[in-house]
């Protein structure tokens, strides 16, 4: 995992308002499973939306949707909204979301999230109650998988108090 955390450092770096949402941050809340992307939701506003392209601008970082690998460019930012960004990049796949399904969006994930420390960098990320929140919408087997663990997780902090 050491490039997603790359990827997340760059963000905050390049001060991205995010928060951190996926399978990263239910692994830095203790789930098990391994992630090959980084998924965050953030303002998808244009200023957000430069800063993150800044921030990924020279890892040959481009569209993973789309047929054609078509490049992630500035053009791109003032012709077309966007409301999620799946990309690819030379460290990892980078998934931005305008929502996140059972919580909403940036503001609403950021009234669930808390400070997190991932390699020297400091990130807002889900919090447990947040990532449980947001799996059990999901609801896919992997996401079902990780709220078995991450309540296993919970019960184990709440023995230690």
């Amino acid at each position: 995992m050491p490039n997603l955390e790359s990827i997340a450092c760059r963000l905050v770096e390049a001060k991205v308002e995010f928060v951190l949402c996926g399978g990263l941050a239910a692994f830095l809340q203790g789930s098990s499973i391994l992630t090959t992307d980084v998924d965050v939701v953030c303002d998808m506003g244009s200023e957000n939306i430069r800063r993150l392209f800044d921030a990924v601008k020279d890892l040959h970082t481009y569209h993973r949707m789309t047929p054609g690998r078509i490049p992630f460019t500035l053009e791109q930012l003032t012709t077309q909204p966007f409301q999620d960004i799946y990309l690819a990049t030379d460290w990892g796949q980078l998934d931005c979301f305008g929502n996140v399904k059972g919580i909403g969006g940036y503001s609403e994930c950021l009234k669930l999230s808390e400070p997190i420390e991932m390699a020297g960098f400091t990130m807002m990320t889900l919090s447990l109650e947040g990532i449980l929140i947001a799996k059990r919408a999901m609801g896919r087997p992997r996401d079902l998988q990780a709220v078995f663990e991450l309540e296993a997780a919970r019960e184990r902090k709440t023995n230690l108090h």
